[in-house]
């Protein structure tokens, strides 16, 4: 009789210890979730949080302090996360736990202040990850790194640079143009200068790119340089301190007869030429511009300044014919 007694004793502690309230799962899984969190280790922390969540839902409304204080953790350890990899410059890996943090202090209507850290930070590590992918010439990766930083500042003009550039290498150019011209306006207003120096010599660039690919196509039976003179002076226009394009003018206007704008091109070209031997160029086109207009000492003064090497024969041949040239 004892003997049966105790089976039955031990059967029910057995059953009182197995027991178990749908609290303590949520209960572990959010403690596990602090303790990752005092190690250092966001990532599984996040993970336990996540699972604390889904554990919530199951039981209801006695796991609503625990879900809360869940969500109230999850955007600060996604921002925490991806600190961890910005420290280690793991940007692509950062990007993502951004992102997270944004979404989630949205969803959740707290931790502002993380996600006002976290779209700072954005558009700078999405234009750097798209910069890279552009060197890689990634273009569609790129494109897509850039796009997402204007969504999160549609004021970043880095990122309207970025885009620009890859259109310019696409030949997009209508795309292009609205890139690189929102770059130049968003980047003045910034104070950023340096951004929408480079924006407009990019500008510049293709379109000297472009005009000298008209020369290239003119008809010697027919020299007609209407397109390259546009494709130039569009160049100049985006960027007024090209003194490759004020220089390729020069030389066409002198070509077309037209003195004048070849002297006022040359001039222009030699605000802001800097190297020895461009300087030297202009010089000679401006030489010839004047002696098409019989300013014989000016020319002459012209051509003793393009007397550098390779032009230092052309200019010589050329004085020899200018009256009183010395």
């Amino acid at each position: 009789m004892k003997k049966i007694l105790l089976v039955s004793l031990v059967m029910s502690m057995s059953a009182v210890i197995l027991a178990q309230t749908p609290m303590d799962p949520v209960i572990a899984v959010f403690n596990d979730g602090v303790a990752k969190i005092n190690a250092g280790d966001f990532k599984t922390a996040i993970a336990d949080f996540e699972e604390v969540l889904v554990l919530a839902e199951t039981v209801g409304e006695p796991a609503n302090d625990l879900k809360a204080k869940a969500q109230a953790q999850l955007p600060v350890l996604y921002y925490q996360a991806a600190n961890a990899y910005i420290k280690q410059k793991k940007y692509e890996e950062a990007i993502p736990n951004l992102e997270k943090t944004i979404e989630l202090s949205e969803l959740y209507g707290n931790n502002a202040d993380n996600k006002a850290k976290a779209l700072k930070y954005l558009p700078a590590l999405l234009t750097g990850v798209g910069s890279q992918k552009y060197k890689d010439k990634d273009f569609p990766s790129a494109l897509k790194n850039f796009d997402e930083a204007i969504k999160y500042d549609p004021s970043y003009g880095k990122a309207y640079l970025g885009r620009g550039i890859i259109y310019a290498e696409q030949f997009k150019v209508k795309e292009m143009e609205e890139s690189l011209t929102k770059a130049i306006e968003l980047s003045k207003a910034a104070g950023d200068a340096k951004t929408a120096e480079t924006a407009q010599i990019r500008l510049g660039a293709f379109y000297i790119n472009q005009g000298n690919m008209d020369l290239e196509d003119i008809d010697p039976e027919d020299e007609d340089y209407t397109d390259a003179i546009y494709s130039f002076e569009k160049a100049v226009s985006y960027n007024p301190a090209s003194a490759d394009a004020y220089y390729m003018l020069a030389v066409i206007w002198n070509k077309s007869n037209e003195f004048d704008k070849a002297i006022e091109n040359s001039k222009k070209a030699l605000e802001s030429e800097t190297d020895a031997t461009k300087i030297a160029a202009i010089n000679f086109e401006l030489g010839n511009g004047y002696n098409g207009i019989a300013e014989y000492d000016l020319a002459c003064e012209a051509y003793n300044k393009a007397m550098v090497e390779p032009f230092y024969d052309k200019a010589v041949a050329k004085k020899e014919k200018v009256p009183g040239c010395q």
